[in-house]
């Protein structure tokens, strides 16, 4: 699934929309290093803000939920990134967005920041 959705569109839609910490990594077998088919998860960020077990498959239905929203939105802005972001933040999306950001937003406040507790 994650390999149908352009990396540059998933990296935006999770980092910027849904307060999620990732970064494109390669994985064996991608042809080029530009375009990387692996997702790496801040675990050390997250076991320091006192997440467990339970917690970390929270996170990765977050980062499900959003991937196939992308792939929905993908389906109609094509894979340029520019384009994604103004469907994404367009009025067909907006309930589904806010609704996940919310979501995570919810959830990471009960797993305080270390050294910002203004957060």
């Amino acid at each position: 699934m994650f390999s149908q959705l352009s990396r540059s569109c998933v990296h935006v839609h999770l980092r910027i929309y849904h307060y999620l910490a990732v970064n494109k990594n390669t994985c064996p077998g991608d042809k080029s290093a530009l375009r990387p088919g692996g997702l790496r998860i801040g675990a050390p960020a997250l076991t320091t803000r006192t997440m467990k077990e339970k917690d970390f498959e929270q996170v990765a239905d977050f980062i499900d939920r959003g991937i196939k929203l992308g792939l929905e939105v993908q389906k109609l802005s094509g894979p340029e990134q520019k384009k994604f972001e103004e469907v994404l933040l367009g009025d067909q999306f907006k309930g589904k967005v806010e609704a996940l950001k919310n979501e995570v937003e919810e959830f990471a406040v009960k797993f305080p920041m270390p050294g910002h507790d203004d957060i």
